[in-house]
């Protein structure tokens, strides 16, 4: 139940209800036209009738930080790892200092706009124009956490509905020859199994992730398939292994090429845990190999040097600048080598440079490849 209390003030009198919305919890709203405050008292006694929540009533509303803080919580289940970081960090840069301690029920449509304005004038670390796309990833943190709230009735309207929603870039993909494909792997053929990974990316057309999760028992080599199953990525939780983002991602991918389906079966043969039909399909190496040594951590210049000499030479026009995208492969098979210190299964590659694979997709493609298996 809701009531109203009548006090005088220097302004007249002052009509406030008052009511419980939670069994240990107070609100009130004050009016100074005693209509209104009777309309308001009706329309919260409404919403206890029908089991609502009351809190978009209150003159204080919720902090945005607090909202998305029980946001994160309750989706982290449903979530990736990666995209929970995504959010994590776009909160952390972009959406904390420009909306983490304004109440969320003071956000508006205009707040909105001004925000976007202001990412999209606001230059990278580099000093670099920020693009549409990492706008487009601070606007998606904002709106998931505006729609929880609504959704839980913290808040009356969605100021989201009112705003434009960034764009995403694209640009043209620089697709790689089939002559690209096996200079590069080549350039590898004395670091095995790296030679392979070239043409298996190149002539599978499988995602970074999925060709970094593969197991041995996914390689069927009687019907001459690669069963997509699981998909790996890297987050600050370390290397993850889970299934594909959408249903279609798990499916069977035809191997049409009869000299890497042949490799294939030379690598399976030659796999060191081959016994095993979980591991994964690419062993770990040495720490103190020095092309893995950089492994430790993630350190990009340390992989520039591993690898850019022979992707440039083996390109045309020649490029050494790998991009964020590059290949990233995992294997954890579980098992120690006595024969030198193991890196827990963790191996590099090499393929994705600088416009060479399309940003949102990261499919290693080539000029003329069938459009088979792509989910």
């Amino acid at each position: 139940m809701a009531h109203i209390t009548e006090n005088q003030t220097t302004k007249g009198t002052r009509y406030t209800v008052r009511w419980r919305s939670a069994p240990d919890k107070f609100r009130k709203r004050s009016f100074y036209v005693k209509r209104e405050a009777e309309r308001f008292r009706d329309k919260v006694e409404r919403e206890q009738a029908d089991g609502h929540s009351t809190e978009p009533f209150a003159v204080r509303g919720k902090k945005f930080r607090e909202v998305a803080e029980r946001m994160l919580e309750a989706e982290r289940p449903r979530l990736k790892q990666k995209t929970i970081d995504a959010y994590e960090a776009a909160f952390r840069s972009h959406v904390y200092p420009e909306f983490g301690s304004r109440q969320i029920n003071t956000i508006t449509s205009a707040d909105l706009d001004a925000f976007n304005a202001m990412m999209r004038a606001k230059p990278k670390a580099n000093g670099q124009p920020r693009s549409e796309t990492s706008v487009l990833g601070a606007n998606k943190a904002v709106a998931r956490v505006l729609t929880y709230a609504y959704k839980h009735r913290l808040i009356a309207f969605n100021p989201c509905v009112a705003v434009a929603r960034p764009k995403a870039d694209t640009q043209e993909a620089r697709f790689l020859s089939v002559e690209e494909v096996m200079r590069i792997s080549d350039e590898f053929a004395a670091q095995p199994p790296y030679d392979l990974l070239v043409r298996l990316a190149a002539f599978s057309g499988l995602r970074i992730g999925e060709v970094a999760a593969l197991r041995i028992r996914d390689i069927d080599l009687r019907a001459g398939e690669i069963q997509v199953r699981l998909n790996k990525t890297h987050t600050s939780q370390g290397y993850q292994t889970g299934t594909p983002k959408r249903r279609a991602g798990k499916r069977d991918v035809p191997i049409l090429d009869e000299t890497l389906l042949s490799d294939l079966s030379a690598h399976l043969r030659a796999h060191p845990y081959r016994a095993d039909l979980v591991a994964s399909l690419w062993p770990g190496e040495a720490v103190t190999n020095k092309v893995y040594a950089h492994l430790r951590k993630r350190d990009y210049s340390a992989h520039r040097a591993a690898f850019s000499a022979h992707i440039a030479a083996a390109t045309t026009p020649p490029s050494s600048a790998p991009s964020d995208r590059r290949l990233v492969v995992v294997g954890q098979h579980g098992q120690l080598d006595l024969e030198f210190t193991p890196i827990e299964g963790v191996l590099e590659t090499l393929v994705v440079l600088d416009r060479t694979v399309h940003h949102r997709d990261q499919r290693l493609r080539l000029i003329g490849a069938p459009r088979f298996g792509h989910a």
